[in-house]
């Protein structure tokens, strides 16, 4: 198989044997206690993290960023909004949900126009661990996961141990592994909820869905894009979770996003 990703500044330590709980602060820190976008310098230099290169991971790995005529910026979300709450399991599982969606949007010089930064990681998920409506235990093992980065990742042999070393130590961090061993899926959690208006908020952002789009159209998106092997449930149990989201998404959640972007094009901040 050829290598079709890059790694980006994944290769980074970014504390990740520890918990979400830097990543949490500084995207809580990068927008201010603000529920507006933010220019992605503005971003960088509140967000508390010293080191550029590692701004970027935040950055290019779980917010979502747009294309500006002047300055690019990074849009509020659900996994903004949840960073405004105290730090919980629930952030690092919706943080890692982020992750695996690989929609990080556009901006200047970017080297991922598909927004697929983490592309690896969702093709990791969709197409190598899902199977019968969960993850395979055999898939995260070290032997499985060091062939996958190999065969998918272009870069050199210790960049690729670098991956992979931060990619388990977010699995274990979200408690998704314990050591080498996938622990049971538990579907009784608020952040599968979150995540569902996470992916709704992305795709109206993107000008994928418009924000009148009604139940049925954005459980049907939902299908389409396959968002259930993310959350590691059925088709059914997706659609489930998303009619709970919805009863709270469109009281307004679409209506402000989308105004994120109109606001910035009606001021001449972005393309028309």
């Amino acid at each position: 198989m050829t290598a079709t990703y890059s790694p980006g500044s994944f290769t980074k330590n970014f504390s990740w044997d520890e918990s979400y709980l830097r990543l949490h602060r500084s995207i809580s820190n990068g927008f201010a206690g603000d529920d507006a976008p933010v220019t992605r310098e503005r971003w960088r230099a509140q967000s508390g993290i010293a080191d550029a290169d590692r701004q970027l991971i935040p950055l290019n790995f779980f917010l979502h960023s747009i294309h500006g005529l002047h300055e690019d910026y990074v849009l509020v979300d659900q996994l903004v909004d949840t960073a405004t709450d105290a730090y919980s399991d629930q952030f690092a599982q919706l943080a890692l949900f982020s992750f695996h969606l690989a929609n990080s949007g556009t901006w200047r010089n970017s080297k991922w126009p598909d927004g697929r930064v983490a592309g690896w990681a969702n093709e990791f998920i969709c197409n190598h661990a899902w199977m019968s409506d969960d993850w395979a235990s055999d898939a995260f093992l070290d032997s499985a996961l060091m062939t996958f980065i190999e065969e998918n990742i272009d870069a050199e042999p210790v960049t690729k141990r670098k991956v992979f070393t931060n990619y388990r130590y977010m699995l274990q961090s979200a408690g998704i592994l314990q050591g080498d061993a996938l622990q049971p899926k538990n579907l009784r959690q608020r952040w599968l909820v979150d995540a569902i208006q996470l992916y709704w908020d992305r795709q109206i952002l993107d000008g994928k869905l418009p924000s009148t789009a009604n139940a049925a159209t954005l459980e049907d998106s939902l299908v389409a894009q396959e968002i259930y092997k993310l959350l590691r449930c059925d088709i059914d149990q997706c659609i489930a979770f998303a009619r709970a989201a919805y009863a709270e998404f469109s009281h307004g959640q679409a209506v402000h996003r989308a105004n994120q972007v109109a606001t910035l094009r009606d001021r001449g901040l972005i393309a028309a």
